[in-house]
């Protein structure tokens, strides 16, 4: 197994998980077109069914809900693939686990594993030359929910047809990760925004520190409590804010970003509105951190709060993982553990959270001339075994029996909170262009005082349906 990275050199190079999610996106149209000999428009994963408007003491009803956890099945003797080799194209950020899960296989199978890392400016072209060429050189391909939307049953194989066991997965990574119906990727993790805070700040301003359930209204209002010399309430990079918006907009029953199709643009109404509203409320509260106004690295907000410097921050669990490691060197992580917090993001109205995902992991390519050997390999990545170990990568288990493990819960307490995230809708809206530009822009203009949450609201609109019509002329 080939390792041009390390997981040493992850922790140094900080790159934004969502930067480099964004990164992948801007390419897809090229990407798109130079795949295909006629344009066609890629079936998207679908979204999310609508959040639920009552507080999720129960999963909400149109929400996917977690099967029981099943029984694990006695493992298999491993096959012997002694003259097998596979070639693996990965990620950024995901290498460390399929690293680790290949390095598991390889000892027990004999079969040679090779992983290369594709650069994410490269990713959606070189992923979209595998379908041009039909290269069967590759075996095993990085995937997230853009890539299954973008690239579908032309890149990555059914995994049905290779008998994957999807029902230990959270619900929600299953219907992301498939198109068409059918799973396209074994999930490496079950990566979703969460609200990360200091307990000990919030009971000095007042507020519960154990509370569950929190709308953006009340932690507004509390704003001067959690504001202290150069601490703010909160820290998110908002160079990168239409996804912190999309996070208000998932928030409310019924709202929509895009259609299923990707042809048309459905937040020219209130919901939309609203969203802008209560974003442009919390920058009027002074309730985030104006230091991060032109971030785009969530690392860095994330050390900002380890190191005391924010009362709270919208990130995934990896970097709750890093507030509580006490890790000073890599993470700037001097607080006390036992004062940070984790709850569902908040959300507009009582009872309601929306997020977006961040899912990732490994499909079998359609070209692959290795497909049962590429299974085995991904069956190792999705076991129970290997899942139980996914909290010392400081990532969450894609699987419901491991995040709700009470073994795994001692190590990794987040679980519960990601298994309850999941329930909301976390949709991210992978399309063949880039969405996010347009509401990036708005959001700046907002922050500076140049447009109202109405005016944005307009010209957000028509970016994204000029972008939109752009796309379907091409």
């Amino acid at each position: 197994m080939s390792e041009h990275e390390t997981t040493g050199d992850l922790l140094h190079r900080e790159v934004s998980r969502r930067k480099l999610l964004q990164v992948g996106a801007l390419g897809s149209a090229a990407a798109f077109l130079a795949a295909c000999s006629t344009a066609v428009t890629p079936k998207p994963t679908a979204a999310p069914t609508a959040v639920a408007t009552a507080a999720p003491t129960a999963a909400p009803t149109a929400a996917p809900t977690a099967p029981p956890a099943p029984t694990p099945a006695p493992t298999p003797a491993p096959v012997d693939y002694t003259g097998k080799s596979l070639h693996v194209w990965s990620g950024g950020t995901s290498f460390p686990p399929i690293d680790a899960a290949s390095a598991e296989f390889e000892a027990a199978t004999k079969a040679k594993v090779t992983r290369e890392i594709v650069p994410g400016a490269e990713r959606a072209l070189k992923f979209a030359g595998l379908i041009a060429a039909a290269d069967s050189s590759i075996d095993v391909l990085y995937g997230w929910t853009q890539f299954v939307g973008q690239f579908g049953d032309r890149l990555y194989t059914d995994l049905t047809t290779l008998n994957v066991d999807a029902s230990p997965f959270l619900p929600a990574i299953v219907e992301a990760l498939s198109f068409d119906g059918k799973l396209r990727i074994v999930p490496e993790h079950s990566e979703m925004e969460i609200f990360i805070y200091n307990k000990e700040h919030f009971k000095d301003a007042g507020l519960d520190p154990e509370k569950k359930d929190w709308t953006w209204d009340e932690l507004y209002a509390a704003a001067p409590g959690l504001t202290k010399g150069n601490r703010y309430p909160c820290a998110m990079p908002f160079g990168t804010g239409a996804y912190y918006w999309l996070c208000f907009l998932n928030s409310i029953p019924g709202a929509k970003l895009l259609s299923e199709d990707r042809t048309q643009v459905l937040f020219n109404d209130d919901a939309g509105l609203l969203a802008f509203q209560m974003l442009d409320k919390g920058f009027k509260a002074k309730f985030f951190d104006p230091a991060f106004y032109s971030g785009t690295d969530d690392y860095a907000t994330g050390k900002a709060f380890n190191g005391g410097g924010a009362a709270s921050q919208v990130n995934f669990s990896e970097l709750w993982a890093q507030a509580v490691s006490k890790n000073v060197k890599d993470f700037g992580a001097t607080i006390d553990p036992a004062v940070v917090g984790a709850t569902v993001v908040p959300g507009i109205g009582a009872g309601t959270s929306g997020t977006i995902n961040g899912f990732e992991g490994f499909g079998v390519s359609q070209f692959g001339q290795n497909k049962e050997v590429s299974m085995a390999l991904l069956n190792v990545l999705g076991s129970k075994e290997f899942q139980l170990k996914m909290h010392t990568f400081n990532l969450p288990s894609s699987r419901a029996d491991v995040l709700t493990d009470p073994e795994n819960l001692k190590v990794f307490p987040v679980g519960e909170v990601l298994a309850r995230q999941g329930t909301f809708n976390s949709n991210r809206y992978p399309a063949p262009y880039d969405w996010a530009p347009p509401v990036n822009d708005v959001i700046t203009k907002m922050i500076k005082g140049e447009y109202t949450p109405e005016a944005a609201h307009v010209v957000a609109f028509k970016g994204v349906q000029d972008l939109v019509i752009k796309y379907l002329s091409s």
